[in-house]
């Protein structure tokens, strides 16, 4: 495993697999311009069509495939020990001289030895034979080295991204937790004080009610560390709060839900309805509106989920329309969850209410 690991580190399949298809691609365009040049009597007349057509694809590709690997092998160890471009160059400087004379030594006996091409094989000959190929070679050879090396700062690139908007997203799941806590304890202690209020009235009501609320807080605290939750489970928690609350203001008020078919199982910010339904409560009451009614709708609208809650009580004036804990962690957590989103709280004209709305794009798990 650590050897395949290795193996993928040093000779990525992709960027094996993209030079492979250049190469033979290069070599078969090249060879089609050479089968016309031989076709119309312009060049390669001392050869047949087969050994033709064998050296210029069969050979010319296992040439370019050696190459282009030994390249890979010696290009990814440079990046990983040598941080200047200049010394990688005239490290590569150096190994294109060294890869030109073994490849041009290792035709040369290819033609010997299965071509039957005798000739007087000189120092002098070597080196004139050399220089003459060494343009096309190192053409060849730092084509294969950009390539190489350009795959690997476009990887790098790509991984710095995704390392970012990994950092991103847990900046984003920390910023959220740490809001919900802030949320929780806020949360308890309004429906304690809800349960402290009961007990002067009806003691056996109160420790019902204690329960059901030791229900709510067991499934809040098993959702800590849940950013969301389908709309069917928040929906249960959100019932278990209303069951609270509607035992304490009894006849006093009137709970709707209406929610569109199908949507049981799309996400939402787990308890991002309640801060607002307490809100209602909190400023909804009055001298004037000693009853309340809640309506609380949930439809998809295109691609965004739309929340609408909206109640019949007092309306808010310029100092409570600022918002308070709840609200605010309501629209930080919408903030840093989407990047598009909307939320607002306005009155009902003729002071018949406030209505709240939040859309935000619709998600599954």
């Amino acid at each position: 495993m650590l050897w395949d690991f290795k193996m993928r580190n040093v000779f990525p399949k992709k960027l094996f697999n993209l030079l492979l298809f250049f190469w033979v691609f290069y070599n078969l365009i090249n060879l089609s311009k050479n089968s016309i040049l031989k076709y119309n009597g312009l060049g390669f007349k001392e050869k047949s069509w087969l050994s033709f057509l064998f050296d210029g694809f069969i050979i010319e590709n296992l040439y370019s495939i050696a190459l282009f690997i030994f390249i890979m092998y010696t290009a990814k160890k440079f990046l990983d020990i040598y941080e200047s471009w200049f010394t990688r160059f005239v490290f590569h400087f150096l190994l294109s001289i060294v890869t030109l004379i073994i490849i041009f030594l290792t035709y040369d006996l290819y033609t010997f030895y299965f071509k039957n091409v005798i000739g007087t094989r000189t120092l002098r000959y070597y080196m004139l034979n050399i220089v003459d190929y060494s343009n096309v070679h190192f053409l060849i050879y730092f084509t294969n080295v950009f390539i190489i090396n350009t795959y690997y700062f476009l990887d790098k690139i790509k991984n710095t991204e995704v390392q970012k908007a990994k950092l991103k997203q847990q900046l984003s799941d920390v910023k959220v937790n740490i809001l919900k806590y802030q949320l929780h304890p806020h949360f308890f202690f309004n429906t304690l004080n809800s349960i402290s209020q009961l007990i002067e009235v009806d003691k056996k009501l109160a420790q019902n009610t204690l329960a059901d609320f030791s229900d709510l807080l067991r499934d809040i605290v098993y959702l800590k560390d849940t950013n969301f939750l389908n709309l069917g489970k928040e929906i249960d928690i959100l019932n278990r709060y209303l069951d609270i609350m509607s035992i304490r203001f009894s006849d006093h008020l009137v709970i709707n839900i209406n929610i569109q078919e199908g949507l049981e199982d799309v996400l939402i910010p787990s308890l991002i309805i309640q801060p607002i339904i307490e809100n209602s409560f909190n400023h909804g009451y009055s001298d004037e509106n000693t009853s309340l009614k809640i309506e609380i709708s949930i439809k998809q609208n295109k691609d965004n989920l739309e929340v609408k809650i909206k109640n019949d009580g007092a309306p808010l004036s310029q100092k409570n329309i600022i918002y308070g804990t709840g609200l605010k962690n309501t629209i930080e957590r919408l903030e840093t969850l989407y990047n598009d989103y909307k939320f607002s709280i306005k009155n009902i004209p003729n002071k018949k209410g406030v209505v709240t709305k939040l859309i935000f794009p619709i998600k599954y798990d």
